[in-house]
C-alpha cells in the first residue's frame, strides 16, 4: 500500500489549482471584456474564420442560454483545478536548471489544457443531451469545445499558460517557500483588481447588446437584448418570417423551466426570444439551427403533400 503524498507535492498540487485559477478567471474575464468591446453582437460574414469560430463558440454559451454560460464557467473551473494540481504535482518533483523546471512545468501545462478542453466538450455534450435530449448538439460541443477548440483558443492560452509556467517553477522552489504566502496574496490582489472590473464591464456590455436588423420594407431598425416581442414588432414591423425553437431551458433564478422559444427572422437575421418572450439573441439566418422551425418549412411540408412528386 501507497504512503501519504510527500508534503511538497501536496503543496505544489495547492498552488498549481491556485494559479490554474487565477489564470483561467483572468483570460476569461479579459476575452469576455474583448468580446464586450464588439457589443456581444454577431459578426458580418466577411469576418475571417478564425473570429466566426471564436463568434461561434460564444455564442453557444449565451445566446438565451444562461444555462449554457454557467455550464462552461463551472466546468472551466472543474477543469482548472484538477489541471493546476496535476502540473503543481509535476512542479514540485522536476529538478534542474530553472530554464529546464519552466520548461517541463509548461509542456505539461499544454498537455494537460489540451485534455481539459476534450474534457470540457465531453461534459458539455452529455450535459446538452441529457438536459435537452439533442444528441446532435451534444456532437457539436464535442467537435466545437473540443480538440479543434483547444487548438483555435492556443493562441489566447499561451500568456497565461507561460506566466502560470513562470509563477509555478518559482513558488515551488526549495528555496522560495517562506515567500510564497506573500506572493499568493499580491496574485489574488492583482485577480480582484483585474479580473473584477473587466467582468463588470462585459456584463453590462452583454445586458446592453443591440443589433441592427433589415425589415420587410427594406429600411433598417435596432433592437436590443431584453426588448419584448410587441416591441419589436412596433419598431420593426412583421418578420419575414416566424417560427420557433422547441425545448429551450430557460435556468432564470428562483424557477428555471423549460419551453418553446419564438424565433423571428427579419431578412438574413433571426431574432430569438426567451420564455419571457425577450430579446435574447440575434443570429445570422444561416445559423437556423437544427431545432429551429419555421413558417415556411411548414409551408414547404404542406406543399410537398398536395403535390407528390
Amino acid at each position: 500500500m501507497a504512503g501519504p503524498e510527500p508534503a511538497d507535492k501536496r503543496h505544489g498540487a495547492l498552488k498549481g489549482a491556485l494559479l490554474a485559477v487565477c489564470a483561467t478567471a483572468l483570460a476569461a474575464s479579459a476575452a469576455a471584456a474583448c468580446y464586450g468591446l464588439r457589443g456581444w453582437v454577431v459578426p458580418e460574414q466577411q469576418e475571417w474564420l478564425y473570429h466566426l469560430f471564436l463568434d461561434t463558440m460564444v455564442g453557444l454559451a449565451t445566446v438565451n442560454q444562461p444555462d449554457g454560460t454557467i455550464a462552461v464557467l463551472l466546468f472551466s473551473a472543474v477543469a482548472a483545478v484538477v489541471v493546476g494540481a496535476l502540473v503543481g504535482r509535476t512542479a514540485a518533483g522536476a529538478v534542474g536548471a530553472p530554464k529546464e523546471r519552466t520548461s517541463r512545468i509548461a509542456r505539461a501545462g499544454v498537455r494537460n489544457y489540451v485534455v481539459a478542453a476534450i474534457g470540457i466538450a465531453t461534459a458539455l455534450g452529455a450535459l446538452s443531451t441529457f438536459l435537452g435530449g439533442h444528441f446532435q448538439w451534444g456532437l457539436v460541443f464535442a467537435l466545437v469545445y473540443g480538440p479543434i477548440g483547444a487548438v483555435v483558443l492556443l493562441p489566447l492560452a499561451i500568456a497565461p499558460l507561460v506566466a502560470a509556467a513562470l509563477l509555478l517553477e518559482r513558488w515551488t522552489r526549495p528555496d522560495c517557500a517562506a515567500k510564497t504566502t506573500s506572493n499568493i496574496v499580491m496574485l489574488l490582489c492583482l485577480l480582484v483588481v483585474l479580473a473584477v472590473p473587466l467582468s463588470m464591464f462585459a456584463m453590462g456590455r452583454y445586458r446592453a447588446a443591440a443589433w441592427t436588423l433589415t425589415t420587410s420594407h427594406s429600411s433598417q431598425c435596432s433592437v436590443t437584448r431584453g426588448m419584448s416581442r410587441g416591441a419589436v414588432r412596433k419598431r420593426c414591423g412583421g418578420p419575414t418570417d416566424l417560427g420557433m425553437e422547441a425545448n429551450r431551458i430557460d435556468w432564470t433564478l428562483p424557477r428555471p423551466r423549460r419551453c418553446d422559444i419564438a424565433v423571428d427572422a427579419y431578412s438574413e437575421h433571426l431574432v430569438l426570444y426567451d420564455c419571457s418572450q425577450r430579446v435574447a439573441g440575434v443570429e445570422l439566418f444561416a445559423a437556423r439551427g437544427i431545432h429551429r422551425v419555421f413558417k415556411d418549412d411548414f409551408d414547404a411540408q404542406r406543399a410537398a403533400s398536395v403535390n407528390p412528386r
